[in-house]
């Protein structure tokens, strides 16, 4: 597989600027997921790198050839759209098929290669349905056949679980991550939803504004975030500002609660128990803070219940103003 190199990319529509300046190397069988919410110009950057759009400026690399001057449909990219976009006069062995037959692939080894596909997307035996009969789970398996049949250097996914409901797109979440693991597939997701990043991604890279606000592995992007709004981004924190004093964040989880002690104290205003998790809002000042442990571990308090909250040190962090 091929590693992907984006220097200085920028994109505008008009006097709308989509990207501004972006740079981000994709490592060979690395699963990318740019993370953020609508308009920071991830589906953008999507769709220049699977030559849908044309940058203004910058420079787009794959395996070391610049793809500028290589049209979408010899870029040897895959690509599943939020839509799907499957052809509905096609069974599935036929949309799985489409590409290959278009690239001149002889049908003695188009039929193997489906056959393979199915098997890996968990569609054995179902060349010959109709689209129209599958569910929605198995559509999307049918259109990752599709992406992959050609056997791209990259594997290009636009939100494609947004219609499912949660069990069924935490199912496709895991048949996703295992494929591109046993096919060694460079991938890059472009997700809104911030678990569904951290689920999958070996790095997630975080836009906002059509920059990049930071890059990383989920773990470091959760401990450390580089800014405010990755801070606010990714799960819960809590962040304290205070005129003259750095501003810190600090994540539910960190902060212990007792009854007496030193420095900041609170009133709990709300408890609920989700499962095995303790989750509590405490007013402190006029700020909300919020603080969760494991519920057989913790402390018994009361509704109203005035409390102290502390943190270890180095489970707070300071952010850039």
């Amino acid at each position: 597989m091929s590693e992907l190199t984006i220097t200085n990319l920028s994109k505008s529509f008009g006097s709308y600027v989509a990207l501004r300046d972006i740079s981000l190397d994709v490592s060979s069988g690395e699963f990318i997921c740019l993370l953020g919410g609508s308009g920071c110009g991830k589906t953008t950057l999507l769709r220049l790198i699977a030559g849908l759009e044309v940058h203004d400026q910058g420079t787009l690399l794959l395996g070391g050839n610049d793809l500028t001057q290589i049209p979408s449909h010899k870029r040897n990219i895959g690509m599943v759209f939020q839509s799907l976009a499957l052809f509905p006069h096609l069974n599935v062995g036929g949309n799985i098929a489409y590409g290959m037959r278009l690239a001149g692939v002889p049908k003695g080894d188009t039929d193997p290669r489906v056959n393979a596909l199915l098997d890996m997307v968990g569609l054995s035996g179902l060349a010959n349905r109709s689209v129209a009969a599958l569910s929605g789970g198995q559509r999307q398996r049918v259109a990752i056949a599709r992406a992959l049949a050609l056997k791209p250097d990259v594997f290009l996914m636009d939100e494609p679980f947004s219609a499912l409901d949660a069990g069924l797109r935490d199912q496709m979440q895991e048949e996703v991550k295992r494929i591109q693991r046993d096919l060694g597939v460079t991938t890059v997701f472009v997700t809104h939803d911030q678990r569904e990043a951290m689920a999958l991604a070996d790095r997630i890279v975080v836009m906002n504004g059509g920059i990049i606000e930071q890059a990383g592995p989920p773990d470091e992007l959760y401990a450390r975030p580089a800014s405010r709004f990755v801070a606010d981004f990714i799960g819960t924190n809590n962040i304290f500002a205070e005129p003259g004093k750095p501003t810190i964040a600090v994540r539910p989880e960190a902060i212990t609660l007792a009854n007496k002690g030193d420095g900041l104290r609170g009133t709990i205003t709300r408890q609920r128990r989700l499962g095995a998790l303790m989750e509590r809002e405490i007013l402190v000042g006029s700020q909300t803070v919020y603080q969760s442990e494991f519920a057989g571990h913790s402390s018994e308090f009361e509704d109203g219940a005035e409390v102290a909250l502390s943190w270890p040190d180095d489970k707070a962090w300071g952010l850039p103003e």
